[in-house]
């Protein structure tokens, strides 16, 4: 796509103007008058500087705020974003990678890929400016471990991205419902702790003659995938072991299978090809019973003037599974949104600050709450809490999303892993369909992932493996918000 060009202007007036005035030596010592003021001062001799970034445009919008702020204060700014949809930027990052690239000083993109491009020798470590700023991202739980690799920083996080619970509370809540499901199935109708229990409920509300659809899970290419790891980790398994034998064909993948093709008998016909354009629509006209999703369309359904059912939800932990013998809940972390700096550029500096400004409470704070541009998601500790916060996903709405932030589970984290996600994609799209039977599945997806990890190299990957299992949660089951 074209490049989009960003006119400076200068806004906000006051605030950070008494910042760059004070200069360094009013934020020495412990009392800071502002998380931002030790990164301001850490960028104020860098002077002037353009930055260009890959990003997509509904991820900036909600930036020019504080990026303005920033300008104001240091000169730096990102001026023009090449504009391209997240799903894309990995393949136009690895391109920028391959040439060794000046040409981007920021990629903004899912941090899976930070194993790949590091490999690439593309990414700039962030720790040593992020310590020269008293930077720290401050996020529930571990879900600050999901920008690491090696026991390095490689990106800062602007996007929380994580699944919750969400299902019809005016349905949940029916009394006449609530007589039905007790008499049919001897219990009473409780928030589902499993996944059969989310299962029994979608099937149980599933009226597709009344334009009502159990599940608003995504089943596509592209998409399904996610669940389906959320689903395999659940069951306290992983992709592969130590020496990077695939262990998908496993008791947990046998159980991550069956919930992933069962969906079809509850879900919209066309779910196969479907993405979050479609199904967006469909869950906030209220046309689904339940889903695990993407906290930030709690912004949407809860905003009277964009959904017909604000108010009409429950939202709460993701269903979950049992390792030995013990409940086990995993929440999918996927993707997890950083702003990535490009070691190639000539103004790493600049960018490494920009990307901490970005991800201080108050930049993100701003960034998240955006009503309209609503993709960026709550993600700090301190956003938790937060007035604007509350009042834009409600407080059942951020309780869900703290909840599930600590048991918050990755992506592929390898290098490679966008072949291994299409792995992954086609095989779990020909089971869905019909062309694979769910054991057929399991054991074609080990038989490929061998082929990936031979063409990359095991002794590459098994150093990779190990960042990959040492930022799984630690917590089997969230602390109570």
């Amino acid at each position: 796509m074209a490049d989009h060009t960003i006119s400076r202007r200068t806004v906000l007036q006051g605030g950070l103007a008494m910042t760059a005035a004070l200069g360094a030596a009013s934020i020495a010592g412990p009392a800071l008058a502002d998380e931002g003021d030790s990164i301001v001062a850490a960028a104020k001799g860098i002077g002037k500087t353009d930055l260009k970034a890959i990003m997509w445009s509904n991820y900036f919008v909600p930036m020019k705020g504080p990026i303005e702020e920033f300008q104001k204060a240091t000169g730096i700014a990102i001026t023009s974003i090449k504009d391209l949809s997240t799903p894309t930027i990995p393949q136009a990052a690895m391109a920028e990678a391959l040439t060794r690239s000046p040409d981007f000083d920021i990629v903004h993109l899912g941090s899976e890929m930070i194993p790949s491009l590091v490999s690439a020798g593309y990414l700039e470590p962030l720790d040593e400016y992020m310590e020269k700023a008293n930077y720290k991202m401050d996020a529930v739980g571990d879900y600050a471990q999901l920008a690491t690799y090696d026991g390095k920083t490689y990106g800062i996080i602007t996007d929380g991205n994580i699944f919750v619970h969400q299902l019809r509370k005016d349905l949940f809540e029916d009394a006449d419902h609530k007589k039905k499901f007790e008499d049919k199935f001897g219990k009473a109708l409780a928030y589902p702790k499993t996944w059969d229990d989310d299962f029994q409920q979608m099937k149980f509300f599933h009226n597709p003659e009344k334009g009502l659809y159990g599940s608003g899970n995504l089943r596509s290419r592209g998409f399904g995938y996610v669940w389906f790891l959320m689903y395999l980790y659940s069951f306290g398994g992983f992709p592969f072991d130590p020496d990077m034998k695939p262990t998908v064909n496993s008791d947990a993948g046998k159980r991550a299978i069956e919930i992933y093709l069962r969906d079809k008998e509850v879900a919209f016909p066309d779910s196969p090809s479907w993405g979050t354009s479609q199904m967006i629509p469909h869950i906030a006209a209220g046309d689904v019973y339940s889903c695990q999703y993407w906290g930030g369309l709690i912004k949407l359904q809860e905003n009277p003037a964009k959904s017909k059912t604000a108010g009409k939800w429950t939202y709460g932990l993701v269903p979950g599974g049992e390792a030995n013998g013990k409940p086990l809940y995993r929440a999918a972390g996927m993707p997890v949104v950083v702003l990535t700096v490009n070691r190639n550029s000539p103004h790493k500096a600049a960018a490494a600050y920009m990307a901490c400004w970005l991800g201080t409470e108050k930049s993100s704070s701003q960034i998240v709450t955006d009503r309209v541009n609503s993709f960026n998601d709550a993600w700090t500790k301190k956003e938790m809490t937060d007035p604007r916060v509350i009042e834009a996903y409600t407080p059942g709405g951020v309780k869900a999303i703290q909840e599930n932030l600590q048991v918050s589970a990755p992506n592929i984290f390898l290098t490679g892993n966008q072949e291994f996600v299409d792995v992954l994609d086609k095989n779990l799209g020909q089971g869905y369909i019909g062309q694979l039977k769910g054991d057929d599945v399991l054991k074609q997806i080990d038989e490929d992932f061998v082929k990936v990890v031979k063409r990359i190299g095991a002794s590459k990957l098994k150093k990779d493996y190990k960042t990959y299992a040492s930022i799984m949660p630690k917590a089997t089951q969230p602390q109570p918000a």
